[in-house]
């Protein structure tokens, strides 16, 4: 069926198979070391099925010291933007027009946060994609069309491996220097980006937590809160309006780049 493959951060450690994908009579069927097996299904929603639940292991993992974040986040020149908003809110959407624009992104949904360090680092998954984001991107769009490695449709919607765009694509972890709100009842008028409160973001922020090692689950909300703030110091904080992402994706460079 040809390559399939997933973004992930470069690891030294030996391949292990925690996830599979095999074809049967009627489909695939995609097994994981949480779930049922998933299917007969189509390979689209096979593969999302993995993604998600994937994304749900990381969550309720093992890792020591991490918490993750609903956020994404890139990297405008030497300074990492910290990107959130609720679902819907257009974080994929606007993580895609900085990808194309060559900036190196966090991630689009799920950001890890080490609690040792106070630094925020990508999380490998792809960027989900609806057919109306992808008709103002011909780049993104021209390679799901031709089917490049890395990139799938599935369900409405395209999965695209970071990786398929470019080859280097992640970020390197450190501290934001800014952080966007995103908010979906804002998308009236032309796309651009305002100076709003540090405080108000810092607090947002500090409210998209998802999960985290057991360690962390002992823990308290102030813990956590405490913890997050501390890696938010000295941040500039944005709001983005409009119904134009290319916009909001311009405007927030010329901001950060100030």
């Amino acid at each position: 069926m040809g390559a399939l493959y997933h973004a992930a951060p470069a690891t030294a450690e030996p391949p292990t198979l925690r996830y599979g994908l095999a074809r049967v009579a009627g489909g695939y069927v995609a097994t994981s070391p949480s779930r049922p097996p998933f299917g007969p299904a189509s390979l689209g929603d096979a593969l999302a099925f993995l993604e998600w639940r994937a994304t749900e292991d990381l969550l309720n993992g093992e890792a020591e010291g991490a918490i993750f974040l609903h956020a994404a986040g890139a990297e405008l020149g030497a300074r990492l933007v910290l990107i959130v908003g609720d679902s819907g809110a257009g974080k994929s959407t606007l993580v895609a027009q900085l990808m194309v624009r060559g900036h190196r992104l966090l991630g689009d949904d799920v950001v890890r946060f080490a609690t040792t360090e106070r630094v925020f680092s990508a999380v490998g998954r792809s960027v989900k994609l609806d057919p109306n984001t992808l008709s103002r991107m011909p780049l993104i769009a021209g390679k799901c069309a031709m089917g490049v490695i890395g990139t799938l449709l599935a369900a409405g919607c395209y999965y695209v491996s970071p990786a398929a765009i470019r080859r280097s694509w992640q970020a390197s972890p450190g501290r934001p220097g800014a952080v966007l709100l995103l908010d979906a009842g804002r998308r009236g008028g032309p796309g651009r980006v305002e100076r709003t409160s540090e405080g108000e973001a810092a607090v947002y922020v500090t409210q998209k937590v998802l999960g985290g090692a057991p360690a962390f689950g002992a823990a308290t909300r102030k813990d956590a809160t405490v913890q997050i703030l501390d890696g938010l110091v000295d941040v500039a904080a944005y709001r983005a309006s409009g119904d134009d992402p290319a916009a909001v994706a311009e405007a927030l460079e010329r901001e950060v780049a100030a």
